[in-house]
């Protein structure tokens, strides 16, 4: 089991997440992303934010960023 730690990104602010999961590997990291990512696209929309502006973006227990997944249709998920 490895540590990820699913951080949010709204244009040049970086929301941390300190607590992170622990998940078996980077497949269930990026299941577990795209579960959680309607529930913040939802509260991005009724905060009034731009969703271009913001991403998911999941690192590893080294700091590594393995993934990031844009909240707008301008990207997909790398």
């Amino acid at each position: 089991m490895r540590r990820y730690y699913f951080h949010f990104r709204k244009g040049g602010e970086l929301t941390v997440d300190r607590r992170g999961m622990w998940l078996s590997d980077e497949s269930q990291a990026r299941t577990q992303a795209i579960q959680l990512w309607g529930a913040l696209l939802a509260m991005v929309i009724v905060s009034g934010d731009a969703p271009e502006e913001c991403e998911y973006e999941i690192t590893n227990e080294d700091g590594e960023t393995i993934f990031t997944i844009p909240f707008a249709a301008r990207g997909s998920i790398h």
